[in-house]
């Protein structure tokens, strides 16, 4: 049987998610469960902890792990921090629901639902543009965004040295995890991920809400 590594892995991860999610959680996710299990004794977690927590500092001895839940549905968030066992969970049902949910955001760009506050519509539109990347560097960005969360990279100093966190719904840490993906994958592969995916995507414009 040929080593298993994180790409096979996670086709499979997706597979099965989306099967999961397809059939409305009527099945019991008994496979889902059973790969965590055995992805998280092998050293592919190790592998995700050397590339996306190893370089912060304070995070070297966080670890990464798949979640093996229980005999309930899996729950809808994609990554949850352990505070306690210093560990981020990787939900791979959240996680496939996300990359989903990046398509639903294109097709809701014209709704007025969409388009109800500049924040949302930001948001639907981002994600809506991060729909051209493979599922796989979803999973990445999202392990990002939830160390970008940890570090509280978007936390700002008020007058009198008070800190603030950022109420954007998100959208700074998902855009966080995105450039760090972008950097590592120039580093790696020497390519711009923008221009082989085709992302267009100009962050001053959207500072200042220019459509």
């Amino acid at each position: 049987m040929a080593p298993r590594t994180l790409a096979s892995t996670w086709r499979q991860f997706e597979k099965l998610a989306k099967s999961y999610l397809s059939e409305g959680c009527a099945t019991d996710g008994r496979q889902i469960r059973e790969l965590a299990e055995k992805v998280n004794k092998s050293r592919i977690a190790e592998a995700l902890e050397t590339m996306f927590l190893v370089p912060y500092a304070g995070l070297d001895k966080t670890t990464i792990r798949f979640l093996e839940a229980g005999d309930g549905p899996y729950p809808e968030w994609d990554m949850r921090y352990d505070a306690a066992g210093d560990a981020i969970e990787i939900n791979p049902v959240g996680v496939v629901a996300f990359v989903l949910g990046c398509d639903e955001a294109f097709a809701k760009l014209a709704t007025p639902e969409a388009r109800r506050d500049f924040a949302t519509y930001r948001l639907n539109a981002y994600m809506a543009e991060l729909r051209k990347l493979p599922s796989r560097l979803l999973l990445f960005i999202l392990v990002l965004r939830k160390v970008a969360e940890i570090l509280k990279v978007t936390e700002v100093e008020k007058r009198g040295g008070e800190t603030e966190d950022v109420d954007d719904g998100g959208y700074m840490n998902l855009l966080w995890g995105f450039k760090e993906v972008e950097r590592m994958y120039r580093e790696m592969k020497g390519l711009n991920i923008r221009a082989e995916y085709g992302l267009l995507w100009y962050e001053s414009d959207w500072y200042v809400g220019r459509n």
